[in-house]
């Protein structure tokens, strides 16, 4: 069936972000693309393979692969398409049909609030929500500075998508709406769901932050009033970590029982986004990093009934562009949909609400100093008189109440148990390395990202004497409407360094590291251009049956007699969409840790963060002990560091390290600072 077209939002004029024109992303040339897909493959295939990888991407280049590439530069030239892949990437989100919990929406932890009155939960949960609210106003006024690599401006689209915006699940493929007038905000408090305006009609706050304050606290006492069974009763965001065809189908039958019901969605779907009061308080990293990610899972028996879920994984609205996590003991996280917001966008988010916060903690000191007048005493004793006049006022808040039947019930109960039995399978581990960081690496006239990716690589290898499939997020947002490009970032440099880093001499050891660094930085360097194989992945996607029907008849009637090219059947394909090692570099000192889920079975996600002096890793696995992939990138790190400082010898690979590693890293999250 034809799908409707993507919404667009109404404010501001585009011209408003981006005063100066970006180009958009050119269709390479096809000879291009296939050198790319060749020197990706070939340190992943056999000779035997790579040999028959050349047969058919000669093939393509001669049969098939011209007529496509023909076809898609006619849908380039189309009016209105602003970039060849835009839609065919949202789509590959949009068609996703497994959960996206875990799988998908990736997490950024912040750093503490440094004003020691803002770290408890509805204090920290109070300057987030107002922060962002800022922030808000911000993108609907187009006032926003515009983003920048060096001198190079960057697309701002994306921020129109970052509030208001909900995912829709649907049978075959999603949707996404963005609501331009969203005045409200949702707040999630043990499962339940309450909500309340934020701004007037006019966009301007409609409330002040004593008030918002008060709010978020009564909301919070009034969960508390329920049950266990209760809560897990009206959890209905739990529905959101099912798989999508799951998902749409209940979304279907709650919509269909009553009006109430309908109304209730809406609200959660335009809302500005999501704050999540959750009810614990992680002690170390991996365990804050664990409830961004998915919450907690905690079994308890009440009243009889065995096997209860009192955990605050029942606490989220996975298909929300953006969820603020606040623990109680203030911790705070960010959760994202991906299918349209890319981590660069949220990490601006992100930075300026962390900046807000250094400057009310710098205005908060510059307060202490000025109150030491009389007069000034006078003025702050007036104002604390003003505060706990108005502290005793909340705005108008409403709390969902859901219209279900045993069938719902059962569903949402199901879906729990379902999150629960995938938050076991889990391994989510943190490393805080702390021995060096970006200073140190440029100080070889080294890329510090560089350096991290081939460190990973032979740490895997270390481990499991194979080269994997190593994928790293290029942005691509200097183009107009830019979003990412694939790095397939294993090289021959980087396996012949990988292969025999722990037999080499101190020379051959640096000399080959340079090498791979080298050969890393140009695959980068032209994935940032747009060069790569998402690409092919287009001329893929025109080659399938009916896939351009949602935005294009006429290009369904020209390729829907081509068949799937022998290309794209091949092992090699194959391959480079196994993605065993997927990482992403989303870093800066708003943030103390961010990650995802990997993105297939016996994979790992890699999320790190380099600093000056120090750098950060959450990696997830299902079940594939991630803390001796850790413990091997540790010494990896520290091995190339003797390997540059002139030491003889390098440090051997504990085979012990896989118990040590729990012990050495966690640390209480409330003292742990970088």
């Amino acid at each position: 069936s034809a799908h409707p077209a993507l919404p667009e939002v109404s404010y501001p004029s585009y011209s408003q972000y981006q005063p100066c024109p970006l180009t958009s992303r050119r269709v390479p040339e096809l000879e291009e693309s296939i050198s790319d897909f060749l020197r990706a493959a070939k340190p992943l295939l056999s000779p035997a393979e790579f040999e028959e990888t050349q047969h058919l991407a000669k093939q393509f280049l001669q049969e098939e692969g011209p007529v496509i590439h023909d076809k898609l530069l006619e849908y380039d030239a189309m009016p209105g398409i602003n970039s060849y892949i835009e839609n065919f990437w949202e789509d590959a989100y949009l068609t996703q049909r497994s959960s996206i919990a875990i799988n998908t929406n990736p997490f950024f932890v912040l750093e503490d609030d440094p004003t020691p009155s803002r770290t408890s939960q509805i204090a920290r949960a109070t300057t987030l929500v107002w922060s962002s609210l800022k922030f808000c106003q911000g993108v609907r006024a187009g006032e926003l500075e515009p983003d920048m690599f060096r001198t190079t401006p960057l697309c701002m689209r994306q921020y129109l998508r970052l509030f208001g915006t909900c995912r829709i699940p649907r049978a075959a493929r999603d949707d996404v709406r963005t609501c331009a007038e969203a005045r409200h905000i949702v707040v999630m408090c043990r499962g339940h769901i309450y909500w309340f305006n934020v701004l007037d009609g006019s966009g301007r706050l409609c409330i002040s932050e004593s008030i918002l304050r008060e709010t978020l606290r009564s909301i919070r006492e009034d969960s508390i009033a329920f049950t266990p069974e209760q809560n897990i009763s009206n959890a209905v965001g739990i529905l959101t970590s099912t798989d999508r065809e799951t998902w749409a189908r209940c979304r279907e039958t709650i919509s269909s029982m009553s009006e109430h019901n309908e109304k209730s969605l809406r609200i959660v779907d335009e809302s500005l986004f999501v704050l999540c009061l959750d009810d614990n308080s992680p002690q170390s990293p991996a365990d804050m990093a664990k409830c961004a990610l998915h919450g907690t899972s905690v079994v308890e028996s009440f009243m009889g009934s065995s096997g209860m879920q009192v955990g605050t994984s029942i606490n989220r609205w996975y298909d929300k562009s953006l969820q603020l996590v606040v623990c109680q003991n203030g911790a705070a996280a960010i959760n994202f949909e991906h299918s349209v917001i890319d981590g660069y966008t949220v990490l601006r988010f992100a930075s300026d609400v962390f900046t807000e916060t250094i400057l009310r903690f710098a205005e908060n000191i510059r307060g202490g100093f000025a109150h030491r007048s009389s007069a000034g005493m006078r003025s702050a004793e007036h104002a604390r008189a003003e505060k706990e006049e108005e502290a005793a006022k909340t705005a108008s808040f409403h709390r969902i109440e859901w219209v279900l039947d045993r069938e719902l019930l059962t569903s949402i109960l199901k879906a729990e148990a379902f999150l629960s039995d995938r938050i076991m399978q889990v391994d989510l581990q943190v490393l805080e390395f702390a021995n060096y960081g970006k200073n140190f690496i440029v100080d070889q006239r080294m890329s510090p990202d560089a350096y991290v990716q081939i460190a990973m690589q032979v740490a895997y290898y270390q481990l499991y004497k194979e080269t994997a499939c190593t994928y790293e997020t290029l942005m691509t947002k200097k183009f107009f409407h830019g979003r990412t490009e694939a790095g397939f970032v294993v090289t021959e440099e980087s396996t012949r360094l990988a292969e025999s880093f722990d037999r080499n001499s101190l020379e051959v050891s640096k000399e080959l590291l340079k090498k791979a660094l080298d050969a890393h930085v140009k695959v980068v360097k032209l994935g940032s251009e747009g060069r790569g194989i998402r690409h092919l992945y287009a001329l893929k996607c025109l080659s399938e049956r009916g896939r351009a029907a949602w935005w294009s008849p006429r290009l369904l009637g020209a390729t829907s007699t081509v068949t799937l090219p022998d290309l794209f059947k091949g092992v090699a394909w194959k391959k480079l969409n196994r993605h065993v090692i997927s990482s992403s570099n989303c870093g800066n000192p708003a943030l103390r840790l961010f990650g995802f889920g990997p993105v297939c079975e016996d994979g790992f996600g890699f999320g790190y963060i380099i600093k000056d002096d120090n750098m950060q890793f959450c990696v997830s696995s299902f079940n594939r002990q991630t803390s001796r992939l850790i413990a091997a990138l540790e010494d990896t790190l520290l091995n190339f560091k003797r390997s540059l400082q002139g030491q003889t010898t390098l440090m051997p690979l504990s085979p012990a390290y896989g118990s040590m590693i729990t012990q050495k890293h966690v640390i209480p999250f409330s003292e742990a600072k970088n």
